[in-house]
């Protein structure tokens, strides 16, 4: 839901083309921009918290989704497509580890706002960067561990019940509540649909993603996507929690270096090393890490297999973890 200034989600309107429209849900009342407050901001979008306590009720609040009033007319039409996109699927998934749908309607601005559960929720990029900030270091294992399941089971879910690929998996859209009580994978907009062998094989569909978090087979022309694309995402978002860091980004000094004073720079950013690591498994310094880290690092490494075939399912992910009683 949150995400920083950087990578930003390409934009073209030719990227996307789905059938159906999200139908806006009568008699809810969205309150114009400067009466929320601000939870975060995406590509072209931000998201804001709406309180709903009205006098004599006790109502849960909601995430409002809004685009970004500084989009120019042609950003707003590829904008408003993609959250029309995410209202028509994000209404018809139900599961725990799925942020839920609340409305899809007009706020008083005349706006159009998707609207979802929130529950006190940050981003995992957001505690990640909290991490950082106060140089802690790495999440311990057992909490990586608990991501990579609970995000596993979304992921099943939407791979194995839903036939759909859900496209940009990335610290950002995980959603995260309290001590990781609640964790819940957000933004469905550019998902994809799935055929009976979990290919994207419809000819008019196209893989967004995030640059860092794409696979090698998003990077290609005619690269073949499966369901496998969100598998080396779900690796990179844990190896996001490993090194407190962007794939790919801090590519100058000891790749392998896990030091917490460590910031990006964009003057040194060497441009060249980032495009030619794009879609291959970043550097991790395992020694440093420790032994309590070894299922959490072969998870990664199952995960960013450079051959799609090699890379787990979500069901096999969800059924190692859950046979481990230490991971709930």
């Amino acid at each position: 839901m949150a995400s920083g200034p950087a990578f930003k989600t390409p934009s073209k309107p030719s990227e996307r083309r789905r059938s159906g429209q999200g139908s806006p849900s009568p008699s809810v009342t969205i309150p114009a921009s400067p009466f929320m407050q601000k939870l975060g901001y995406g590509t072209g979008v931000s998201v804001y918290l709406m309180k709903r306590s009205p006098k004599g009720a006790s109502r849960s609040p909601w995430a409002v989704k809004k685009i970004n009033p500084q989009c120019d007319s042609s950003q707003r039409s590829t904008y408003q497509k993609r959250l029309n996109d995410e209202a028509t699927i994000l209404r018809h998934l139900k599961h725990p580890n799925i942020v839920g749908y609340r409305a899809f309607t007009e706020a008083k601005d005349g706006s159009m706002c998707l609207a979802m559960e929130y529950g006190g929720e940050k981003s995992l990029n957001d505690l990640i960067e909290e991490r950082q900030a106060n140089h802690q270091g790495p999440f311990p294992a057992s909490t990586i561990l608990r991501v990579a399941l609970h995000m596993a089971r979304g992921l099943k879910y939407l791979h194995n019940e839903k036939k759909l690929l859900h496209g940009d998996i990335k610290s950002c859209n995980v959603v995260i509540k309290g001590d990781f009580e609640s964790i819940k994978i957000c933004d469905v907009g550019v998902s994809l649909p799935l055929d009976e062998n979990m290919m994207v094989s419809d000819p008019e569909a196209v893989y967004i993603g995030t640059e860092p978090w794409k696979p090698k087979e998003a990077l290609e022309e005619g690269g073949v996507i499966t369901d496998k694309a969100d598998i080396f995402a779900l690796g990179l978002t844990l190896w996001e929690m490993m090194t407190l860091s962007v794939p790919h980004v801090n590519l100058l000094g000891d790749a392998d270096d896990l030091d917490e004073d460590a910031s990006f720079d964009e003057d040194d950013f060497d441009e060249d090393a980032y495009y030619a690591a794009l879609g291959s498994r970043p550097p991790l310094n395992m020694e440093a890490l420790g032994p309590s880290y070894q299922k959490a690092i072969e998870l990664f490494v199952l995960c960013t297999m450079e051959d799609a075939r090699k890379r787990p399912p979500a069901a096999h992910i969800v059924a190692v973890l859950e046979s481990d009683g230490a991971v709930q």
